[in-house]
Parts: structure tokens; C-alpha cells; sequence
């Protein structure tokens, strides 16, 4: 599979330094056979206007004053020392006066625009294809939808874009189960739909029929996808250096973990193992594909349990039948 990205940031810290680099990178891309689009090329403010880039807002915001003997004001002074340069702006000594300093923090944030079509999208199918499917059918529908934006947008600064794709949703299922039983009262219909998990009782759910009967909940925006923070790696710790498999399996297998709604029955089995495929011994990461193995196999009298269940790449459970390798403990 190949993937292409034609979208780029150049930052720098002043105007000048990016008008003087577009000759230049008009020239680096006329040798690969490319041209720059000069319509979609903007030099932008970032305090004053910020900028959209892949679906998401980027933008400085004024923080908080930045005060002499403060926290911030410490690790700040501190950077400043390691970072020192010739021409760095002096630390004032602990005896100074106290003084304020505007200061400038970096906020990522999921796009108004992207926020806004996703909701319209998800309002027009309850208003028709919904019309015409069964709730739990719906339900299941919405929480695709919904997982792979959450999923999309967990790395950035979203918990009140979360808030509000949850009371939003709220709002759209209310609405479509009003118009699908308009002559009912409302306590027949929270009777009917809603549940209560966590003594919260605006949880929309389904009784999905069949074989193996459960229960399809809508999925909580604010609470089952928590936000993930990257961390930057220690050091100059190289990926390549064998004796950092140790500190590398455990930023794997961390990342891993994300993928997994919190206290799922996924997560378990991915925290039993820690992370570790039983077949190959590596690790699980969060861009591989797996799939779940039952240990015991269900014509041998296994069951869906979590003891039972294992999960492992998709090319090792492929190769686990075709008896490639011997049986998972």
C-alpha cells in the first residue's frame, strides 16, 4: 500500500525567513516534478489567526502571566540555562523585583468545521436511513461512527469537543426516538431506550437478538475514549540499539493499550499479556492488526471468557491454523 501527503507546515519565527524560503522550495519541488499551489499557500500569524491542518486548529493563546518565583516561571529558567546562547535574554536574579512576562502556549484542538459536519452527518442519518432500521441496527451505525472520530481526535487537546459531540448525540438520539414514537410519553421511552451505567441514566441502548444476546450501549464520548498524550522519547534512544528492547517493548506495548476502549473486555486480555503476542513474543502495537484467538476452541467445549480469549497479530492467529506453531498456553 502506498500513501501519499501533499499538505506541509514551515514554521519560523518571523515573516521574512518564510517569504525568502518559497523561491526556494518552488525550485526544490520543480526538480521532483511538482509545483506549489500559490491559492492554498497562506503565511499566517499563528497568535493573531492560527492556522486548520489536517482537521485540526492550531493556534497560540495568551496564557497566564508567567511571575517571578512560580513554577513555570522555574522550569522555564531552567530550560534557559541548559539552552544558553550568547545572545539569550538574561535571568533575573531571585532578589529582583517581581515582574510579569506575556507568555504564548501552543493549543492543538479538533477543527470547528470537521466538528460541525461530522454532527450534521450524524443528524441526517438518524433523519433518514435511521427512519427505517431498527434502533439497535442504528445504534450499532452510530457507534462506528462515532469510535473512529473519537479514535481519530483522542491525541489532541478534545475534552470539551468531547462534551459536546456527547450532548449533542444525546440530543439527536432524543429527537429521532420522539418522531419514531410520537404518540408515546417520554417515560415510556427512557423506559424503553435508556439505561443507567456509572449513575449516569442518558445512556441509549439496545437488546441486539440472536444467538449470543447483548446489549449494544451508546459509547460515551467524554468517558470510554480517554485523551492520550505522546511522549517524547528519552534521550537519544535509537529504536535500533539492542540494548533498548526492553525500553522500546514497553513504549509499544503502551501505545498498544490506547487503542482498546478503557475497561473493555480487549483491554483485559491486552493488559493479562502485557501486551505481548503469545505466538511470536513480540509486541502488539497500536498500527498492527490483530485478531482474538479462542485458547480452547468453542466444538471442544471453549467458551468466550476472557481466560479463554487471547489476542495476537492477525499473521500469527493465521499461522496458529494452519498449525505452524504449537498451542497457545
Amino acid at each position: 500500500m502506498a500513501r501519499y501527503a501533499d499538505d506541509f507546515v514551515i514554521t519560523s519565527q518571523t515573516k521574512e525567513n518564510l517569504e525568502k524560503i518559497i523561491p526556494k522550495l518552488e525550485d526544490w519541488l520543480k526538480q521532483r516534478g511538482l509545483t506549489l499551489n500559490k491559492q492554498k499557500t497562506n503565511i499566517r500569524d499563528i497568535r493573531k489567526e492560527g492556522f486548520s491542518f489536517l482537521g485540526f486548529d492550531i493556534r497560540q493563546s495568551k496564557s497566564t502571566t508567567l511571575r517571578l518565583g512560580s513554577n513555570r516561571y522555574k522550569r522555564k529558567a531552567h530550560k534557559m540555562r541548559i539552552n544558553a546562547k550568547p545572545n539569550a535574554k538574561r535571568i533575573p536574579s531571585p532578589n529582583a523585583k517581581p515582574k510579569e512576562e506575556e507568555c504564548y502556549s501552543c493549543f492543538i484542538k479538533p477543527g470547528k468545521k470537521e466538528t460541525k459536519e461530522f454532527l450534521t452527518k450524524i443528524r441526517e442519518y438518524l433523519k433518514k436511513e435511521g427512519r427505517v432500521l431498527s434502533f439497535d441496527v442504528v445504534l450499532k451505525k452510530l457507534n462506528s461512527k462515532i469510535r473512529g472520530w473519537l479514535n481519530y481526535y483522542r491525541f489532541v487537546c478534545s475534552k470539551k469537543t468531547f462534551q459536546k459531540i456527547r450532548k449533542e448525540v444525546l440530543d439527536a438520539i432524543y429527537r429521532y426516538l420522539r418522531r419514531k414514537h410520537h404518540r408515546k410519553p417520554w417515560k415510556w421511552i427512557k423506559r424503553k431506550y435508556y439505561m443507567t451505567v456509572d449513575q449516569d441514566s442518558h445512556n441509549p441502548y439496545a437488546e441486539i437478538k440472536g444467538k449470543r444476546k447483548k446489549k449494544e450501549i451508546l459509547i460515551n464520548a467524554a468517558k470510554d475514549v480517554p485523551i492520550i498524550r505522546y511522549e517524547k522519547v528519552k534521550g537519544t534512544n535509537s529504536p535500533f540499539d539492542p540494548s533498548l528492547t526492553k525500553y522500546w517493548n514497553k513504549r509499544q506495548t503502551k501505545w498498544g493499550k490506547a487503542r482498546f476502549a478503557k475497561g473493555s473486555k480487549y483491554e483485559q486480555i491486552y493488559t493479562r499479556q502485557k501486551g505481548i503476542c503469545p505466538i511470536c513474543g513480540q509486541p502488539i502495537c497500536m498500527e498492527e492488526e490483530f485478531e482474538v484467538h479462542h485458547i480452547l476452541p468453542i466444538r471442544d467445549g471453549g467458551n468466550n471468557s476472557n481466560k479463554n480469549l487471547s489476542i495476537l497479530h492477525q499473521h500469527c492467529h493465521k499461522a496458529k491454523h494452519k498449525h505452524l506453531h504449537s498451542r497457545v498456553d
